[in-house]
């Protein structure tokens, strides 16, 4: 999928690889079940799980936070990361106004590393916004919120 990414954005959140779902509706987090847009809809205070994606893509750039991922290409049966094989990762070394990049899993948090980062770009890792991750909502939150505000 193409990155959400404009010369304002300040911040990108990158997953690992789109799930089937995401895929096939052309939207990031397209799986109604995947946390991620009331993740960062609580951390910024907006209810993004009630808009339409457009608006809520609206909302992030708004914000300026960015949305792609770690890999622009691989092999995988199904949608989880520990099915994922032969990676082509993305190149972020021409994303020079990035400050902050936000690895959504860590799956992600482990591919980032051949992404070639522009140096001085601070890197979190946080727990996956997929319901496949089991935790706390509360706790996936906590650490969200420290990645997303620090």
């Amino acid at each position: 999928m193409e990155p959400v990414i404009d010369r304002y954005t300040d911040t990108l959140i990158v997953g690992s690889y789109p799930s089937e779902i995401s895929l096939s509706s052309g939207q990031y987090y397209g799986n109604p079940r995947n946390h991620f847009w009331k993740l960062v809809g609580c951390v910024l205070g907006v209810d993004l799980v009630e808009l339409d994606y457009d608006e809520r893509l609206r909302i992030l750039q708004e914000h300026q936070i960015g949305l792609w991922d770690t890999l622009k290409g691989c092999q995988r049966k199904g949608s989880l990361d520990s099915n994922i094989q032969n990676e082509i990762y993305n190149d972020l070394s021409g994303l020079t106004h990035i400050r902050r990049i936000i690895c959504n899993g860590s799956m992600a948090g482990e591919y980032i590393r051949y992404c070639k980062v522009p140096a001085g770009v601070m890197i979190f890792t946080v727990p996956s916004s997929s319901s496949a991750r089991v935790m706390k909502f509360s706790e996936k939150l906590e650490q969200w919120k420290k990645a997303m505000c620090d």
